[in-house]
């Protein structure tokens, strides 16, 4: 195995972990968020899209305006992609 395959796998199992860790604090987020509003107004778990999850953003970000879970979620996500992109590099995505 090459090093840059190495890299690679690590970047892989990273972007896993960093996913997972978005995941678990987008659902920490939908709890705590739930719990101020309406039960007519609350978010479900599953059925997930773009403007569900922007919406739940705003919510958070309106009722929690010091709250650390929507950064969190953020680096998570740039990090999962950054990992992922070396992954691509690892594995010979961008060669010629």
């Amino acid at each position: 195995m090459t090093p840059r395959i190495i890299v690679g796998i690590l970047a892989l199992v990273c972007g896993a972990i960093f996913g997972m860790l978005a995941a678990i604090s987008g659902l920490q987020m939908v709890d705590q968020v739930n719990n101020k509003l309406p039960q007519d107004g609350q978010f479900g778990e599953l059925g997930w899209y773009w403007l569900k999850t922007r919406r739940l953003h705003r919510e958070y970000a309106r009722l929690y305006p010091s709250g650390h879970l929507l950064r969190k979620v953020y680096i998570c996500w740039g990090l999962g992609l950054l990992s992922f992109l070396v992954v691509a590099w690892g594995f010979g995505f961008f060669l010629t």
